[in-house]
């Protein structure tokens, strides 16, 4: 058997270079490059950048004499302030805004000129600098304070429900408050008002806070702000007096002069209401219908006039309802 010829060997192909020649000569050169740049990138991102920026920024003056107040806004009332930092800080003082604050721990005239400081710009940021204030100097105009004692006023509002009644004044602890402020604002005032006491919400007896109403105080400080109302509810009864008299209005050499009159009716029926202990205190001697001197001086004797009567002798917290307010008076005949 003849043996078969042998294969003929094919030439090895060169593999195709994945890899450009450019990109590989000088390999390790390029990525010490390439690092090199990596490094940089991150530390421009890691490193915040500075810059300058103008802000607008307010002036507020705090008063530490106790025997002054600022009058009014300081002069000017805003002020151009340079600050240089972060970027990042620089564009949170720009949402949040700053304030330069000057202290006036004691004054010596009414008219004061301040020269400002860079360090009385509050900030709240790190790495922020205040290169410069324009204008350098504010105005400011103060005046004297004045401290008193006035007294706190009630006030009420609603009604309280038809069963129960006041039994007695509402008292008021404290009854008055310190005041402080611009000497010629205190010297206007004669009380200080509390929030209003709402009857309609007391169903009972007892103590009830209310905070001085601060409306309209502006610069003025109170103390304490709050007081309390001691309230004393009672159930609402009714009585009724059938016969009180009807009188000349009690006055000097007034005598003589009733004896002149005559009224019809003589008497007449009053009704009172209100809580038990002050309807069933009051005095029925103490009551009368009085008709005013003024209302019948100028009668012509023999002529009659209707005129109108005013309740006396009855107690602040209870009500008086007449059948009539007026009554017929005849003066006699000479």
């Amino acid at each position: 058997m003849s043996a078969s010829p042998p294969t003929p060997r094919r030439s090895a192909r060169p593999l195709p270079r994945i890899v450009p020649r450019i990109v590989t000569r000088n390999g390790r050169l390029k990525l010490a490059a390439l690092g090199l740049a990596v490094f940089l990138w991150a530390l421009l991102r890691t490193e915040p950048t500075s810059g300058v920026e103008v802000f607008t920024v307010p002036v507020r003056a705090q008063v530490g004499d106790l025997d002054w107040v600022i009058a009014g806004e300081p002069d000017p009332s805003t002020v151009q302030v340079r600050l240089r930092g972060p970027t990042e800080e620089l564009l949170r003082i720009a949402r949040q805004g700053a304030t330069l604050r000057v202290p006036l721990d004691s004054v010596a005239s009414a008219d004061t000129v301040v020269q400002l400081r860079r360090d009385w710009v509050a900030l709240d940021g790190t790495g922020v600098v205040v290169e410069d204030i324009a204008p350098a100097t504010v105005h400011l105009l103060l005046q004297p304070t004045l401290s008193t004692v006035l007294p706190l006023r009630l006030r009420t509002r609603g009604a309280l429900s038809a069963e129960l009644a006041l039994a007695a004044p509402v008292g008021i602890d404290p009854p008055s408050a310190r005041v402080r402020g611009p000497a010629h604002r205190v010297r206007a005032l004669d009380s200080i008002a509390l929030g209003p006491l709402d009857l309609g919400d007391l169903s009972e007896s007892g103590s009830y806070r209310l905070d001085v109403d601060t409306t309209g105080l502006g610069e003025l400080s109170v103390t304490p702000l709050s007081a309390t109302a001691a309230v004393r509810l009672e159930p609402a009864v009714e009585r009724t007096l059938a016969s009180v008299p009807v009188m000349l209005q009690d006055g000097e050499d007034l005598e003589a002069a009733a004896r002149s009159f005559v009224f019809a009716p003589t008497s007449i029926e009053v009704r009172l209401a209100g809580a038990r202990t002050p309807v069933t205190g009051t005095r029925e001697e103490e009551v009368r219908a009085v008709v005013l001197w003024e209302s019948v001086a100028g009668l012509p004797p023999g002529e009659a006039r209707v005129v109108p009567i005013e309740l006396r002798g009855v107690p602040g917290l209870v009500r008086a309802f007449s059948g009539s307010d007026s009554v017929l008076v005849q003066r006699r005949p000479r």
